[in-house]
This record gives structure tokens, C-alpha cells and sequence, in this order.
């Protein structure tokens, strides 16, 4: 689905509607309670909120990434106080939507439904092995989104030119010692 935005800016990368085309089948079989403190009556309402905070720590992991530092470096960005790297913008988000739906999505299921329902008194509980498997799932697709950044328009003019995109793909080298292989970066 389409990112939700308000007044033209980025408040989601994900709505209820991708939740649960990810994971039907445990949204049927678990209820959701919704916590008191949260403020919210009705779960979709809940659940999109949960959605909303998934995306914001989603742009301050980029943000406090190291492929953000390179990128604002490659792009011509001059940063003079590491500690006051300007905000990762959403908006700017041009390509691979549908990988940064997927990425909240699994966010969300690990970081904040799954543990709300989880038994963990049992290691291998139906929900633990899930959250696992959703975390993974997010940290993998998170590390190729930041290798390939192919989708972030730097200068906002609606297209990705090859000047703007910073593969970071690292190079490993090995070479041949008596005691072994050695592996220099």
C-alpha cells in the first residue's frame, strides 16, 4: 500500500491493511488488548498507531546509521558537529516502497504486537519463535535497503539520478599466510 502522509509529510510507512496481509492468520487467533494507557478503544486505531511509531524509529535508525553519515558525505552534505546530522527525510522516498511497508511492518510484529501477547516463560513459544523470525526478517531487508540506496532522493526533484545513489558494499580480501587465510577489510 502507499505510505499514510498528513499535510504532504510521511507519517507511515504502513497501514493496518499491510498488517494484515503479512500475518492474517494470527491476527484471527489472538486477541489484541488494547492497554489502557495507550488511549485508544478500538485496535485498528491501536494498531496503525503502533504503525506510526515503528516508522519513527525506523527514520532514527537510518539516521543514526553509519550509511547515513556516507551518504550525507557522498552527497555533498557538510556535517561540522556529528551529534547535529540533519533528519533523515521520508518524504524523499522515491523507490522500494513496498520494501519499507514490508520493513514497518516487521517492526511493529517484533517490537511491539508480538511481546504484547507473547508467552515468555516458554523459550519456544509460538510468539517468541515469531518475533525471531519478524526480526530477522526486518534486519535483514534494513541492511539491503541502506546497501543498495537506490530509493532516496537527495535533491527532491522526484528522481534517483546515479549521483545520488551510495552503494556501500564492502570489499573483503583474503589473503594466503603460512598460520592461514586472513581476512583484511
Amino acid at each position: 500500500m502507499a505510505f499514510i502522509t498528513v499535510a504532504d509529510n510521511v507519517t507511515s510507512y504502513a497501514e493496518f491493511t499491510d498488517l494484515v496481509q503479512k500475518d492474517q492468520r494470527f491476527l484471527e487467533s489472538n486477541e489484541i488488548k488494547v492497554p489502557s494507557e495507550s488511549g485508544f478503544t478500538d485496535v485498528t486505531d491501536f494498531l496503525e498507531d503502533i504503525l506510526t511509531k515503528s516508522t519513527d524509529r525506523m527514520n532514527i535508525k537510518i539516521k543514526a546509521s553509519a550509511w547515513w553519515k556516507g551518504y550525507l558525505a557522498y552527497t555533498g552534505t557538510t556535517v561540522s558537529n556529528p551529534a547535529l546530522l540533519p533528519d533523515f527525510n521520508p518524504n524523499r522516498i522515491v523507490g522500494r516502497k513496498q520494501d519499507f511497508t514490508d520493513a514497518c511492518v516487521y517492526y511493529a510484529l517484533y517490537n511491539y504486537i508480538l511481546p504484547l501477547i507473547g508467552d515468555f516463560s516458554v523459550e519456544e513459544s509460538q510468539e517468541v519463535q515469531k518475533i525471531r523470525y519478524y526480526e530477522n526478517k526486518f534486519n535483514n531487508l534494513f541492511e539491503e535497503l541502506l546497501a543498495m540506496a537506490d530509493w532516496y532522493d537527495a535533491d527532491g526533484d522526484g528522481t534517483v539520478e546515479d549521483s545520488e545513489k551510495a552503494f556501500t558494499f564492502q570489499t573483503v580480501r583474503r589473503t594466503r599466510r603460512r598460520s592461514g587465510i586472513i581476512k583484511v577489510s
